[in-house]
């Protein structure tokens, strides 16, 4: 299996979150901004996320919402800025009731004759505190979770 990796150079704002895919790139960037396969791999598994909107275009917006098993519910939103199909998605993420925002590139690199796609998100953070804040919050192991629900959604549409 694949595995994920996941840089945060020291005094840097940003964290680069990568992978590699046994997927065309289509069927990766169509999985990763499909509202109804969504649910099924973002975030922790021990949550349910339901998609409140998205709207996959510059300007639009999306939000997601996750419920844990006590009933808690931790919502998740942002503006794409740039929407270039398949290779390139640029949005805002916010985590509602953190005040700051950060900038997710997300791009999709074609590999191997299009028989498989290297996903690589970048997030920048407005500052070095911001994005360590994100780190020691547990994203590190959420991401490495993510990613592998992913991998076994494109896994499925083979």
């Amino acid at each position: 299996m694949a595995k994920t990796s996941i840089v945060a150079e020291p005094n840097k704002q940003e964290i680069v979150i990568s992978r590699t895919f046994e997927a065309p790139r289509e069927l990766v960037f169509r999985m990763w901004t499909d509202q109804a396969s969504i649910p099924e791999w973002w975030g922790p598994s021990v949550m349910t996320t339901v998609v409140d909107s998205l709207d996959v275009k510059k300007g639009g917006v999306w939000r997601y919402v996750q419920r844990d098993p006590a009933g808690n519910e931790y919502a998740h939103n942002g503006v794409f800025h740039e929407v270039a199909a398949p290779e390139r998605l640029v949005h805002t993420y916010e985590f509602e009731g953190v005040p700051s925002v950060g900038l997710v590139t997300v791009t999709f690199e074609e590999l191997d004759g299009g028989r498989r796609t290297k996903l690589t998100e970048t997030s920048l953070y407005p500052s070095v505190e911001v994005r360590d804040g994100v780190l020691q919050s547990g994203m590190t192991e959420g991401a490495m979770e993510l990613m592998d629900r992913f991998a076994d959604i494109l896994d499925k549409q083979k």
